[in-house]
């Protein structure tokens, strides 16, 4: 299978990432291994272990795993990144480097089997693996309001209703079985007017919806984050690529929560400290963005985000 993900923000990863030590190193979202590569070729690394929940990720380490004695990879959820260091060699390690790429593989969007994509037909699935769930269930057995809520809560869909309401008429006709299939009923669903002010496909945030309700993405998100700072070193570094605003706002106010940064529940009033502990120092003040020139090779990067913080 040919390798199709290209990793975000490289660059700016590394100009954050120390060069004068030796390094512990978990990629938690290892896809299709670029960063992984990237950081045992041009860092000194004692150990990287990658994480990923997509079984199909194995094919992509083995060129790393026989080149590199110093990598492995687990194939897991990351929310359970600090009972996977605990279940291998690393369990009396801490680590230096914690590094998160939020956004589906391309090697999952291109392939038109696992139902990612609203341009290719292909089986309403969505699953990244080790999930029960998936999206056929989802578009034709969940009632109208469950299905609004999904697509309106978790894709920030304005239409969600109507969306939900169309999708509910056309299943009583005919099963929804393909990703094709749903993409046009969103698509009659969205104002000629949105259509063109806006760049995004109209079926983008609906496909977003299911694929993180299929997947808990936020959740995981969260608990991984709240368990990292368990296994980083002092002056450790965790580095965040997201892709959407759910996420980034997850990790906006993670790295706020910890690092003790005022905040305020409404413009309207006054600002409080946080009450929980200090562990963390935010690197980035606002979130570094793709350049122009990367936005061109790879369209993909447009909406990522990369935030930075350090454990105290």
């Amino acid at each position: 299978m040919k390798n199709l993900h290209r990793p975000v923000m490289i660059k700016e990863i590394f100009s954050f990432l120390p060069t004068n030590k030796s390094l512990n190193v978990i990629d938690a979202t290892f896809g299709g291994g670029g960063y992984s590569k990237s950081i045992l070729e041009k860092l000194n690394i004692n150990e990287l272990l990658a994480i990923d929940r997509d079984p199909i990720t194995k094919i992509f380490s083995k060129e790393l795993e026989n080149k590199y004695s110093n990598f492995t990879l687990i194939n897991d959820r990351f929310s359970r990144i600090q009972e996977i260091v605990k279940d291998t060699k690393l369990k009396e390690k801490k680590f230096d480097i914690i590094l998160f790429d939020l956004g589906t593989s391309s090697n999952q969007i291109e392939n038109s089997k696992r139902g990612f994509s609203f341009n290719k037909e292909g089986p309403l699935d969505m699953r990244m693996g080790l999930t029960e769930k998936n999206a056929f269930n989802i578009v034709n057995k969940y009632d109208e309001k469950n299905l609004a809520k999904i697509i309106y809560e978790y894709g920030e869909e304005r239409y969600s209703r109507v969306i939900a309401k169309e999708i509910i008429k056309e299943r009583k006709i005919k099963i929804i079985s393909s990703t094709l299939e749903l993409s046009n009923i969103v698509k009659k669903c969205v104002p000629n007017k949105s259509k063109k002010s806006k760049k995004i496909h109209p079926a983008t945030k609906t496909f977003q919806a299911l694929r993180i309700y299929v997947n808990d993405e936020l959740n995981e998100l969260k608990q991984s984050l709240e368990k990292t700072i368990n296994i980083l070193k002092n002056d450790g570094l965790i580095l965040v690529v997201s892709f959407q605003s759910l996420e980034d706002r997850i990790v906006k106010d993670f790295f706020n929560h910890n690092s003790g940064k005022r905040w305020r529940s409404s413009r309207h009033y006054p600002e409080f400290p946080d009450n929980k502990a200090t562990h963390l120092k935010i690197i980035t003040k606002k979130p570094i963005l793709p350049t122009a020139s990367e936005i061109l090779i790879n369209p993909r990067s447009r909406s990522a985000k990369l935030r930075v913080a350090q454990k105290l």
